[in-house]
């Protein structure tokens, strides 16, 4: 008897130190009705939490003042146990104990738990106490968040099962704070290779860029990758795109940018609207024209400008300057050698993949129509048109440099398909 007697006191210390995790009352938890009596939201008091600024959401990795306050006539001691969880139970951002010392945090699971310390448990002496910390906000896209806190109003009297203690609990959801809505340009969606004016129509299968404001989530994808169906993603950085309600692929995401794929079923359509939705909040539509073809170079500059993405065929080797494009390897390309030009936007081939699938190597995918090729303004022989195979949008064409070309390191390159000219580029070409 004398060893239980002496137990309870430590008992009663020990969970005002230390308290037994996982007693919030939140997603299925017991709450401290278990060592503490069974008054649970039965008596004249309450627990309140106050999570400070998050009147029109959360927004990511800022820092929120958080208050627990539990109060009840009653009592003489206090305790409480907070964590904060997604929808799906997980940890929800960081909690910060205060600096008081009358708060202190334990874990379990991989869930933060936050108590009272010894000292806090003392806090007030009479009517309630206050408990302040703060909570470090996770990522908006983990979406709504819960607090759940349970706290203990006690008399002081052992043993912890003592009737007169009361437990009280309380959950507060926090929202994310609403991303700002995206924003297209006008006349911002463009050939991403030549990057020519919006007003220019865009052919369907084209590699397109979009241009505007808050376009994902304020992520920087430089690549995308293929999902289960076997077609580039319909969603990079929290963004996707619609043209007439139709999915578009995407290539990369930046909040200033995306690039995607201007979706094959567009065909015979005369302009689309594009939208692009960033969690769930969607941007005012733009008009893109469409046309048949569109065609597009792509260069070294990435700006439609200089130097083509142009290579002598069957190599890596870029016609162009020695040493001009750092990283690889350039050489002027002789006269009647063979190149392959890259490009977008020539519109429709035999064999075609689909929107966002890559092209196939056997049998090859060709354009319907064959494009012509001027090196210097003179025709060049075009050997081949079609869809590079085992990539998505992109077009090379084949060609032979003519004999009486001109040399330099500048030659002008333009080519043309369905009665519209690409951006002009540069090659460089040798004897």
């Amino acid at each position: 008897m004398l060893l239980l007697m002496a137990a309870i006191p430590i008992l009663v210390v020990g969970f005002s130190s230390t308290p037994p995790v996982s007693h919030t009352g939140g997603f299925g938890e017991p709450t401290c009705v278990a060592c503490h009596g069974t008054g649970l939201n039965t008596g004249s008091g309450e627990v309140t939490i106050n999570v400070s600024n998050v009147s029109t959401g959360y927004t990511s990795g800022s820092t929120f003042p958080v208050t627990v306050t539990v109060n009840d006539p009653s009592a003489v001691r206090w305790g409480f146990e907070l964590a904060v969880r997604t929808r799906s139970g997980q940890q929800a951002g960081t909690l910060l104990a205060g600096s008081d010392g009358f708060t202190q945090i334990l874990s379990q699971g991989g869930i933060q738990y936050i108590t009272q310390t010894t000292s806090g448990s003392r806090l007030g002496q009479a009517n309630g106490a206050s408990y302040s910390f703060q909570w470090r906000a996770p990522d908006i896209s983990a979406g709504p968040v819960e607090f759940h806190a349970a706290a203990v109003a006690a008399n002081n009297n052992p043993p912890t099962s003592d009737p007169g203690d009361m437990t009280y609990t309380k959950n507060v959801t926090v929202q994310p704070q609403a991303p700002p809505a995206p924003s297209v340009s006008q006349n911002g969606t463009v050939n991403n290779a030549s990057f020519a004016a919006g007003t220019n129509p865009l052919a369907p299968g084209t590699i397109a860029a979009i241009f505007g404001t808050n376009l994902n989530n304020g992520a920087e994808f430089s690549n995308s990758a293929f999902g289960i169906d076997g077609k580039l993603l319909m969603t990079l950085g929290g963004a996707s795109v619609q043209l007439n309600g139709i999915a578009a692929p995407l290539f990369s995401s930046f909040p200033g940018q995306l690039n995607v794929q201007v979706p094959e079923e567009l065909a015979g359509s005369s302009s689309a609207s594009v939208v692009v939705t960033v969690g769930g909040v969607a941007s005012a539509p733009q008009t893109v024209q469409l046309a048949s073809s569109s065609p597009g170079i792509f260069t070294i500059s990435s700006n439609g400008e200089g130097q083509g993405i142009i290579q002598i065929a069957n190599t890596v080797i870029f016609a162009a300057p020695e040493g001009s494009i750092p990283g690889a390897q350039a050489h002027p390309v002789a006269q009647e050698q063979f190149i392959t030009i890259y490009c977008t936007g020539l519109g429709a081939v035999t064999n075609p993949p689909g929107t966002g699938r890559r092209a196939s190597d056997n049998p090859l995918s060709e354009t319907i129509e064959t494009p012509q090729v001027t090196i210097g303004g003179i025709p060049a022989h075009v050997v081949f048109s079609g869809l590079t195979p085992n990539l998505v949008g992109l077009y090379q064409v084949n060609a032979q440099i003519p004999a009486a070309s001109a040399t330099g390191n500048t030659i002008p390159l333009v080519l043309t398909i369905g009665g519209r000219q690409s951006n002009p580029v540069t090659i460089a070409v040798g004897p």
